[in-house]
């Protein structure tokens, strides 16, 4: 009788889905899109980027630490933002189309294609791994709405950062990887660890799987984006880059929901050497650990690949000096892992809902920008006890036992 009454998976899926996204919309009473003076208000992040690839065309000879590098940027701002360069050298031939508009129309260019590509990225990612069509439909409608509403996704509209970016970068990489284009998914690996250097870890992942094309293309692609980033600026500015990195490697602030950012805050920046050596053995064993995991239930049926893939993910994640909310965009891949893990395996249905359930708790606690005045105090205090953190963490037992559970049968889709 009780198995009669249970609606269908694809309908609870949907069901938990519309109910993150309409969370969403509640907590924003003043969302960025409703505010027609948002280039005026936000954008902060993305001055960054246009500030930075600006004074490298104006050929700055430093922009990392220089006080001409403030200078420059204070002048561009009107004295509302005194920036430093925060991105290697590659990151900024990304911007030169940008750079060349105003600022404005540049951050709205910005913020509307990072959320296209990121709707390409969830549709191409839920095709991928949910064979119903109409289930998969629903679900790209309701995780791209959920990349305009949920904290997220707010942080990035209203900082003008790269989240939108970086997920749809990794979907294309998993996908195009598993359907045996080494080229393509070395290409989008790439543009990944451009907009966020810890993606690189993911090349241990496709080596795991005796994908070496995938990291040779990737490194391929960085190389030759690296010399003619060097030619067009100046080869000085590696140098620069990495004295930069070295001083601010992390930051003890609370919604930095790193571990090294735990660390920092637990025992103080003072501590930075042994810090990084402790993050550094962190690397290695997780990297040890989610090899052999990977050796022991990573099969080529879709779903564990895309649970493995995760995984690495969310490690990379945990494991980068920053991890703020606007990265955690990124998790739309283990939240689509697990609905095909309950969609196609009965006996893991209310595994793979409990994975969902995870993301979405994580999504709906997580932010930085102004929301109603209780959520407000709950991201406060999630940044506060790195209840963010801790979701990670979880998320990434979570899809480690979900490989486990899943039957180790091959599929039709081809094993990266």
């Amino acid at each position: 009788m009780g198995a009669r009454l249970r609606p269908p998976t694809s309908a609870s899926i949907l069901a938990l889905l519309l109910l993150l996204v309409l969370s969403g919309w509640y907590s924003f009473p003043r969302h960025p899109l409703l505010l027609g003076d948002l280039p005026a208000q936000g954008g902060y992040d993305y001055f960054y980027f246009f500030a930075t690839t600006r004074a490298l065309e104006a050929g700055l000879q430093e922009v990392y630490l220089s006080d001409e590098m403030g200078l420059f940027s204070r002048n561009l701002s009107d004295g509302r933002w005194e920036i430093r360069g925060n991105h290697p050298l590659p990151f900024y031939l990304l911007y030169r189309p940008l750079a060349r508009l105003d600022f404005q129309t540049g951050y709205l260019v910005h913020l509307w294609l990072g959320f296209g590509l990121y709707a390409v990225g969830v549709l191409t990612l839920t095709r991928t791994l949910i064979p119903e069509p109409r289930l998969a439909w629903a679900m790209t409608a309701l995780l791209a709405a959920g990349g305009l509403v949920l904290g997220p996704g707010v942080d990035n509209l209203w900082l003008g950062q790269v989240g939108h970016h970086l997920t749809f970068a990794l979907c294309m990489a998993f996908v195009l990887g598993t359907s045996g284009r080494p080229a393509g998914a070395g290409f989008f690996l790439a543009l990944a660890v451009l907009l966020k250097l810890y993606p690189a870890l993911l090349a241990l992942y496709f080596l795991r799987r005796g994908n070496w094309q995938v990291v040779a293309w990737m490194a391929g692609t960085l190389l030759t984006l690296g010399l003619i980033s060097g030619l067009t600026w100046g080869f000085g500015h590696y140098a620069h880059f990495l004295e930069w990195a070295a001083r601010t490697g992390y930051r003890s602030v609370l919604s930095n929901q790193s571990l090294m950012g735990l660390l920092a805050l637990l025992f103080g920046e003072d501590a930075s050497p042994g810090l990084k050596v402790f993050n550094l053995l962190a690397l290695i064993g997780t990297s040890a650990g989610l090899l052999a995991a990977g050796r022991r239930w990573g099969g080529d049926s879709r779903t564990r690949q895309a649970l493995e893939f995760s995984a690495w993910v969310l490690a990379a994640t945990i494991l980068a000096p920053l991890s703020w909310a606007h990265h955690h965009l990124v998790l739309l891949l283990p939240l689509v892992a697990f609905a095909s893990l309950a969609q196609e395996d009965p006996g893991n249905r209310n595994f793979g809902l409990l994975g969902m359930g995870l993301v979405c708790l994580t999504w709906f606690l997580e932010g930085e920008v102004v929301t109603r005045d209780w959520i407000r105090t709950l991201h406060y205090q999630v940044c506060l006890w790195r209840v963010g953190l801790t979701m990670l963490g979880l998320i990434l037992a979570a899809c480690l036992v979900g490989m486990a559970r899943t039957p180790p049968q091959t599929d039709s889709c081809q094993g990266t």
